[in-house]
């Protein structure tokens, strides 16, 4: 293989670490369907002796393999052609696997796969361990690749897995599946089977035993979460390999954390490491996973942006609405998912429901006057119509069910916006 001629298709951050990494060991070229792709002009100032071609050039038949980056779905008219052409179609991840030399642990999910992944590294990054973390979170897999890696944890996405070849993992494990992504995969079933590629060939796995869809095969050695007693959210606690501890000990707040903390324990523990999950009492989370914003009077403010699906926001409104005291702003592109499913928990734990973005009508349409609905043309309308509903307790929940394009760059731009937003109210209240 080492000589076979490869064309990358997409020039994002996965995209320019495969040609970093492919560059000088077999013939590469690349290309990308975007003007000014984001990693272009890094390209063609740092490889110059490398093709970028434009789409309508490229000529397949000069090629052997092509890596595609997740960013392309597997439908796009060049993924089509390379298969057409005969070509090998492999991912990034299929790249790291074959000089990985240490034990890889794969963690997915639709929802908290970042966070738990970053538990984990946690956990088993203490000397004389060295454990490089990243994946579909933070630095691209093939840019991790160290000889001296004791472990690789890798959050994997739904993308990473549909295009991988035959690798393996040593530990897999999917926390939840639901629906999500569906403007990209043909049904959920496809989504589903792509989730559930992490559990092939893995010595060990780690699932969500209230969830059927996580389920590994029935020959792979697993851990079912909230099912084991040993391993499970219960009351006001969580077990951890039959030890009890008050989710008070822990910063982060929510009942889907308090999982999220028993799935890295389980799953730092297929390892044979000793695993203390007091190393895990500081943990603060991730940057716009429920991460707390600000005060305004005595109303809390919580930015969730990264919940980009219903599923993510039906888990927040869970861990922060017991009370039923929350004020959800939510809504932007659905990627085609029904919002029904948040029905029931927004009756559950909401009092009001502030949308925004494209799909607010859909979203409105689908809760069916289960609490009142305000709709608001931007993020500082937004917090100040929840802040009005909120009353002066209570928190207000950026968990938008929704991706963020039609109206920011990324959920990092919408969270920020809403942090600035909660910030100048705090600063008008006085």
């Amino acid at each position: 293989m080492s000589g076979d001629r490869t064309l990358i298709i997409g020039l994002g951050a996965t995209g320019y670490s495969c040609l970093k990494h492919l560059h000088g060991s077999v013939p590469v070229a690349v290309c990308d369907t975007r003007q000014n792709p984001p990693y272009g002009a890094a390209a063609r100032t740092g490889f110059a002796d490398v093709e970028v071609l434009d789409p309508p050039a490229v000529e397949f038949s000069d090629f052997d393999r092509a890596v595609i980056s997740p960013g392309m779905g597997l439908d796009h008219c060049l993924a089509r052609a390379a298969r057409e052409a005969g070509l090998e179609i492999l991912g990034d991840i299929d790249l790291f696997l074959e000089r990985a030399g240490a034990p890889v642990i794969a963690i997915t999910g639709t929802n908290g796969k970042s966070t738990v992944a970053s538990m984990v590294g946690q956990l088993l990054d203490q000397p004389p361990n060295e454990v490089r973390v990243g994946g579909n979170l933070g630095v691209p897999a093939l840019d991790l690749l160290d000889s001296t890696a004791d472990w690789y944890v890798l959050e994997l996405s739904s993308f990473q897995l549909e295009r991988m070849g035959s690798g393996t993992f040593d530990i897999g494990a999917v926390l939840n599946i639901s629906a999500d992504h569906l403007d990209r995969h043909r049904s959920f079933e496809d989504y589903r089977q792509a989730k559930r590629r992490v559990y092939c060939g893995c010595r060990a796995a780690v699932y969500n035993g209230l969830d059927g869809n996580t389920r590994p095969p029935t020959d792979v050695p697993a851990i079912a979460l909230n099912e084991n007693p040993d391993w499970r959210v219960a009351g006001d606690e969580m077990i951890i390999d039959g030890a009890s501890f008050p989710l008070s000990s822990f910063q982060l707040r929510g009942r889907h954390n308090a999982f999220n903390v028993v799935a890295a324990c389980a799953i730092a523990s297929l390892t044979g490491r000793e695993v203390l999950a007091e190393r895990l009492f500081d943990f603060r989370g991730l940057p716009h996973r429920s991460a707390f914003v600000g005060t305004v009077g005595s109303v809390r403010c919580v930015d969730d942006s990264k919940a980009t699906n219903v599923g993510a926001c039906s888990a927040a409104l869970a861990g922060f609405g017991e009370d039923g005291d929350v004020v959800l702003i939510a809504g932007g592109d659905g990627k085609n998912a029904s919002f029904e499913p948040l029905k029931s928990p927004v009756a559950r734990y909401a009092k009001h429901v502030v949308l925004i973005g494209r799909d607010a009508p859909r979203i409105e349409a689908a809760l069916g006057g289960v609490v009142p609905v305000s709709q608001a043309s931007d993020m500082d309308r937004a917090v100040a119509k929840a802040l009005a509903a909120a009353r002066g307790r209570g928190i207000v929940l950026l968990s938008p069910a929704c991706a963020s394009f039609d109206m920011f760059d990324d959920f990092e731009a919408r969270g920020d916006a809403f942090a600035a937003a909660v910030q100048r109210a705090a600063s008008s209240h006085g």
